[in-house]
Formats: structure tokens, sequence, C-alpha cells
């Protein structure tokens, strides 16, 4: 019966370890997949501040290179977010808990959302200022 028994806490613990195991990975996969949509934002930021330093000239009127300086510092700040996110992040789990984990990836998910948020925000606004500019 003692063998039985500590079979099934054993058989528990291992399927706990398991799925604690499998959540994590989910967790740090959303993460990364966010991480990715990101990195492919950061291009068309890069474009976009290139396009926008193309539009000045010597010849540009003051309003528009004006707006081209707002829309520039825009990129840059989302741009700047990214960098700080990505630089902070960091996916060694060494000695944590499962817990300490968990946390972590949920906290993680919901910077990478708001960093995702303003480049997408500094991407609009800066395309329909490109778009309606070129006209």
């Amino acid at each position: 019966m003692k063998r039985i028994l500590t079979f099934i806490a054993l058989a528990i613990i291992v399927t706990s370890c398991s799925n604690d195991k499998s959540q994590e990975k989910l967790l740090l996969d959303s993460v990364i997949k966010a991480h990715d949509k990101v990195m492919a934002d950061d291009n068309v930021i890069m474009n976009n501040k290139m396009k926008l330093k193309g539009m000045v000239t010597p010849a540009t009127l003051p309003a528009i290179k004006d707006s081209v300086a707002v829309y520039t510092n825009i990129l840059a700040k989302a741009d700047d977010a990214m960098m700080v996110w990505m630089n902070k992040f960091n996916p060694d789990f060494t000695g944590k808990t499962h817990r300490q984990i968990v946390d972590y990836l949920h906290q993680q998910q919901a910077q990478i959302v708001k960093v995702n948020g303003q480049l997408d925000s500094a991407i609009t606004i800066s395309n329909k200022f490109i778009n309606n500019t070129k006209k």
C-alpha cells in the first residue's frame, strides 16, 4: 500500500511540474511572439524616420519642418521604449520559483503590449502625415 501511495504522490508531483513548465513555456512563447511583432514594427519605424528626414530640404516650409521634427520625435520615443524593454528583458529563470517566473512573464507581457501600442500609434500617425504631405 505504501508503494502505491508513493507512486501516486510521485505521479502528482511529476504532473504538477509538467503543467508548471507547460504554463511557463506558453507564457514565454506569448511574450516572444509579441516581441517578434514589435521587431517587425521597428523596421517600419526606421523606414518612416528615413522618409521624414527625406522630406526636409532647404526649401521646406518651416511648418513642415516643425511637423517632421514632432513625428520624428514620436517615432524615436516609441523606438526607445522598445529598446528599453528589450534591454531589461531577461528570460533566464535559473533559481526562480514557478510563481516568480509566471509573475515576471505576466509583467513582461503587459509591458510589451504597451510598447506595441506605442509603436502602432507612432506608425499610424506618422504614416498619415507622410502620406498627406506627399500629395
